[in-house]
């Protein structure tokens, strides 16, 4: 069978990525010795559904929700015998393909900073449906061929003679994913976009290795309300290490120095960028915890909860204070549809301590995760929905995203605002940063505009989810999907 490699007590490197177009909480292997092959190191789809299905029956989240029976040989795949296994929580919204397999070796590559892929971040618009660039990796083939913000993609083929529109991509039975390929060095694709100005550009792109640079440090800055108050704020990426860093515990150096920037500027006040943010690290979601909260020492953070056979493992993380914590009054995260698992994390945590808001659209909603269950001979890791968090008020559960009814009881503001390409994140005028420093800077800490629908029909939701996100796989094809949906 599989062989868990996750320290469920210690939670030493759990974390959250991000699926399809949301998020996705997961944990990473804890320290220890590499799980021992499959004897005969038989990679085979017969013994790797078989591993699969006996290590659900032991740790998967919804026990009650696998099937009494499945014959693994009626699916030809493993991912097709895990949608299966999955597919009752996955219509109740419990699993909306959170669970999935992928490479032990792209997987650990990407908690360490990096990934193979034209380093661009793709939002999908409806009415009618079109492809915007939402963000460009710094130092990426995206970013040496021009690609920005706020240009729309119109095209794209393996060659200039064999373009497809966005329309007839979304058309296509395969989609977006097709029309890019995978995540291979060397794989190349041929763009047609139109820029802000209205230039429309052909341009070969060929992917290749490029860094994610979690807190980009053009993105860290202090800004200044209306009336004055000083605010700080950061982009965060994605809950992954800084690029080139190995070992547990995983360390964000970068964070620590946002923080500790604004406690030079005396700051009391934080944005935090979370709006394309599907998930990673929760060693680092509780690091950013410390950070708004440590001054709340002792005091619980968050807890994990395993299903019954596993529930001699639930745990509970409480705060410790660090050198660059902040005196934090009123914190905003901005949030969209792709802001998941950590980043929703860090939002429930905070609200019992701290003024929190979340502004933009309602995020993803994610409250469960996965440990990594890992055939090390097969470079073969399952990613199974094992737990679920809740904050100090035993609050958890927002399957439909934030804001949820616990969120706005416990004081929790939610503000309508929009995410405005034809801007970068940060500048003062943006959308989703004007909102925030309108809540921070407003007296009673109310929303400058609407707020966000606080209970959204869930059907609707659902439905509009799929039909915003039909450019985009739902599951999550490999690590960077899962970590980054949209991200190629």
């Amino acid at each position: 069978m599989i062989t868990s490699r996750i320290l469920l007590s210690s939670l030493v490197a759990t974390l959250v990525v991000g699926c399809g177009g949301g998020g996705i909480d997961s944990s990473a292997p804890a320290p220890g010795s590499p799980a021992p092959p499959i004897a005969g190191a038989d990679c085979g789809q017969t013994r790797l559904k078989q591993s699969v299905l006996d290590t659900a029956r032991d740790w998967y989240l919804f026990p009650e929700l696998l099937p009494a029976s499945i014959d693994p040989a009626l699916y030809a795949n493993v991912d097709d015998f895990l949608d299966a296994l999955t597919a009752t929580a996955r219509a109740q919204s419990k699993d909306r393909f959170f669970s999935y397999t992928t490479s032990i070796a792209t997987e650990n590559a990407l908690l360490q900073g990096s990934s193979a892929g034209f380093g661009v971040s793709l939002l999908t618009r409806s009415n009618p449906n079109s492809l915007f660039v939402g963000q460009v990796f710094e130092g990426s083939a995206a970013a040496d061929a021009g690609l920005a913000r706020g240009d729309e993609i119109l095209a794209i083929g393996t060659s200039a003679t064999t373009m497809q529109t966005i329309a007839q991509i979304a058309a296509s039975s395969s989609g977006l994913s097709a029309a890019l390929g995978p995540s291979t060095v060397g794989e190349s694709r041929t763009f047609r976009w139109r820029n802000l100005a209205g230039v429309v550009t052909d341009r070969a792109i060929t992917k290749r290795n490029f860094e994610i640079n979690p807190v980009p440090a053009s993105s860290v800055r202090v800004l200044t309300t209306a009336s004055g108050t000083r605010v700080g704020f950061f982009t965060l990426r994605s809950f992954v290490s800084d690029p080139g860093q190995s070992g547990q515990p995983v360390e964000l150096a970068a964070l620590r120095n946002a923080f500790s920037l604004f406690a030079t500027q005396n700051v009391q006040n934080v944005i935090i960028d979370l709006r394309y943010n599907g998930g990673g690290l929760v060693s680092i979601a509780e690091l950013m915890l410390n950070l708004l909260a440590g001054d709340q020492v002792g005091q619980v953070s968050y807890a994990n909860r395993l299903n019954t056979r596993q529930s001699a493992q639930n745990d509970i993380r409480r705060f410790t204070r660090q050198p660059q914590t902040l005196p934090t009054r009123r914190v905003a995260f901005l949030v969209t549809q792709q802001s998941a698992s950590a980043s929703e994390l860090v939002v429930n945590s905070s609200v019992p301590y701290l003024k929190t808001a979340v502004i933009g659209t309602r995020s993803f909603g994610k409250p469960v995760g996965q440990f990594a269950f890992d055939v090390s001979a097969c470079d073969f890791r399952l990613r199974l929905i094992a737990f679920k968090t809740v904050n100090r008020n035993d609050d958890g559960d927002y399957f439909t995203g934030f804001p949820y009814p616990a969120f706005t009881n416990a004081g929790g503001v939610a503000c309508a605002a929009g995410d405005d390409l034809t801007r970068a994140p940060g500048d003062p005028a943006e959308g989703l940063t004007a909102s925030a420093l309108a809540w921070i800077g407003s007296a009673n800490a109310t929303c400058p505009a609407a707020a966000i629908a606080l209970e959204p029909d869930k059907a609707s939701a659902l439905a509009a989810a799929e039909k915003s996100l039909k450019l985009l796989e739902n599951r999550p094809r490999d690590a960077l999907q899962a970590y980054l949906p949209g991200t190629y």
